[in-house]
């Protein structure tokens, strides 16, 4: 039963009226929209809603970009740092082969500066190389017979005296170094004219043998071959003193010396071919 002031017979919308109206309404806010602009405070306040929303659903490929970019600038970081550390490399040893070449240079040019003195002639050689073992008192050499060597020949670098050949073959010789153990050069003093033995110490030492106690002789001074052997000539440097001893149970003195070639270093040297003394006959 119906109640007062309610229709007996009311009906409602059908479907196809309502969408009938959702249309009219629709159509109504696009044309306000367009003409009036009247829907851009409601979609800028709509738009604020939905930021987080949307921040929340790009997050996951955010970090996932994040992540792969990240290895990837890790990996070329490596790469760049692996590249420059072979960068490094090559060019430190091509410093070292420069620093070698210059030294080289330098004594070439000084070993050029030399002059035979009349009566004797040079012959330029290189260094192979040293003794088989680490104490060795010899090296070997590029040149031999076939270059007129002989045995007894000295041998200089561009500082002094290195050795005296000891052995020739036809294209090498071995070179016994000043320094060798029971090597004597006979030397003088340059200061005073003073002369002496040198005798070999092993190690790149010589040591001035049979010297007074009262001898003239100081820390610094040179020793130069005195000739008097007839196989050295004279005036080659061969060494500094570098301690002068005495000892109250001596008569002699206790001179250390340093070989001013270089016996360890010198890779160009110059072997002096000393005519041989003619021994008259009757």
């Amino acid at each position: 039963m119906a109640m007062p002031g309610q229709l007996m017979f009311a009906r409602r919308l059908g479907p196809t009226a309502r969408l009938l109206i959702w249309l009219l309404v629709g159509l109504s806010f696009v044309v306000l929209d367009v003409r009036y602009r009247a829907l851009d405070g409601f979609r800028s306040g709509f738009s604020l809603l939905l930021q987080p929303v949307r921040e929340a659903m790009r997050a996951p490929g955010d970090v996932a970009t994040e992540i792969g970019g990240f290895f990837t600038r890790h990996r070329l970081l490596q790469k760049e740092r692996d590249a420059l550390l072979a960068e490094r490399a090559r060019l430190l040893l091509d410093l070292d082969a420069a620093q070698d070449l210059r030294r080289e240079n330098a004594e070439l040019r000084t070993l050029l500066q030399l002059r035979a003195r009349p009566g004797q002639q040079v012959v330029r050689a290189a260094l192979l190389y040293k003794g088989h073992d680490w104490f060795s008192q010899r090296i070997t050499l590029d040149q031999g017979a076939a270059a007129g060597l002989r045995s007894g020949l000295p041998v200089v670098d561009a500082h002094g005296l290195v050795g005296q050949v000891s052995r020739v073959y036809p294209r090498s010789s071995d070179v016994t170094l000043v320094s060798s153990p029971g090597h004597l050069t006979p030397v003088h003093v340059e200061r005073t004219g003073q002369r002496g033995l040198a005798a070999g110490g092993g190690l790149g030492q010589l040591e001035l043998r049979y010297m007074p106690a009262q001898t003239d002789i100081r820390v610094g001074d040179r020793l130069l071959t005195s000739g008097i052997d007839r196989m050295y000539p004279a005036g080659i440097p061969v060494a500094r003193v570098s301690r002068v001893s005495r000892s109250r149970s001596s008569p002699y003195l206790r001179v250390e010396c340093t070989p001013l070639a270089g016996l360890d270093r010198s890779r160009a040297v110059l072997l002096v071919l000393v005519a041989q003394p003619q021994v008259a006959t009757p």
